[in-house]
């Protein structure tokens, strides 16, 4: 057995199937370090998009990747099922080990992996989400992959990757399929050519920071709850070591009572106000006092990241009379990335996920980071 540790030079060497793989095999999981971004593999498209957005990311924060395969007995994932039928001889346990090995090499081996970025190839004996929730529980975070764009896939994120997302102490991060462009998908509401929300603050032709791909900005929605403010705080580091810009959101109208709906503006005023305040109060808790100047307007503030050494980040705050869910959609549009406390202020949906965190990991457009208190 190897130390599983692959640098881009040593990924091109490939297994042989009377040979030890290049991998470790543990029949338990094994528990992660802040050092590690640990990525979900099984072998499907959407898994290796994962990997190359932990291998990026790992690169920016100067951290090393842990990839891992969960596979046992009763659980394998259908990659793993498909390379032992290509296998000559019987299903038993020596062969399924080593289809997972050979499987999570060969992915490994395909991936855009830089000279000096320290992969671990890891097979653990368990089923997927409990090998990665296992092994990323003190990992800086686990990354895993949805299994598509269209809408059935997006309807069905998959069970590993909502186990993983619902369970997970640490930041997880739902890594999508490249994009060719946004500007015809439509997205959970069907909103796709529908124009910009309500004034136009959240058109992508408009928002502040808007350029090529390596400058979309990342977008992130607040709304006073603890974990929204760890969210702002892991969204404003993110962006600084992208240097990218930072949209804050957040969103009220979802917030006026019915029976108010079309009554006197003073008191819509007065919400809005109320809004305001909630968006400004979050920011400054995490980024310190911001100037004078309405949210949304066109002109950035430059303000420190709440990391020491991060540097300053432009920010753009956004006040969006919409739902959180159509406001975050939307904007995730020109994003390039969006970032979402695991609850909010929901109610019910707060027992598990939260619905507007469930809704932006099946219908974002751009990768989704779930971040808990």
């Amino acid at each position: 057995m190897t130390d599983g540790a692959l640098t881009g030079t040593q990924a091109d060497q490939t297994p042989e199937r009377t040979g030890a793989p290049a991998t470790e095999r543990h029949s338990g999981p094994t528990v992660g370090t802040a050092a590690d971004i640990v990525v979900g593999i099984d072998g499907s498209p959407g898994s290796a998009a994962a990997l190359t957005w932990a291998v990026a990311e790992a690169g920016r924060r100067g951290l090393r990747v842990r990839a891992v395969l969960g596979s046992c007995a009763d659980e394998q994932p259908a990659a793993v099922r498909r390379s032992a039928d290509a296998i000559a001889g019987p299903h038993d346990e020596a062969t399924l080990a080593f289809a997972a090995s050979h499987l999570l090499h060969e992915t490994i081996r395909a991936a855009p992996i830089p000279a000096g970025l320290e992969v671990l190839e890891e097979v653990v004996d368990a089923p997927g989400a409990e090998a990665l929730l296992t092994a990323g529980r003190d990992a800086a975070m686990i990354v895993v992959g949805a299994r598509g764009r269209g809408l059935l896939h997006r309807l069905r994120l998959g069970s590993v990757s909502t186990s993983v997302a619902v369970h997970s102490p640490v930041p997880v991060v739902v890594a999508r399929l490249p994009r060719s462009g946004d500007a015809g998908e439509p997205d959970a509401d069907g909103l796709a050519g529908a124009g910009p929300v309500a004034d136009g603050r959240l058109s992508p032709t408009s928002a502040p920071g808007q350029g090529p791909p390596h400058r979309r900005p990342v977008v992130v929605g607040v709304d006073g709850s603890p974990n929204s403010l760890a969210a702002l705080r892991w969204a404003a580091v993110t962006a600084a070591l992208r240097g990218a810009p930072l949209h804050v959101i957040h969103s009220w109208l979802a917030a006026v009572p019915l029976p108010l709906a079309e009554t006197s503006g003073e008191i819509v005023q007065a919400l809005e106000g109320q809004a305001r305040a909630v968006l400004d109060e979050s920011i400054e808790q995490v980024l310190g006092p911001i100037p004078g100047g309405e949210p949304g307007e066109p002109a950035v503030l430059r303000l420190a990241a709440p990391a020491p050494g991060s540097g300053e980040i432009d920010v753009c705050r956004q006040l969006v009379p919409a739902s959180a869910t159509r406001a975050l959609l939307e904007a995730s549009h020109d994003a390039d990335l969006l970032v979402v406390g695991a609850r909010g202020r929901g109610g019910f949906a707060e027992l598990l996920l939260g619905s507007v965190s469930h809704q932006t990991m099946l219908h974002s457009a751009a990768p989704v980071a779930i971040i808990r208190a």
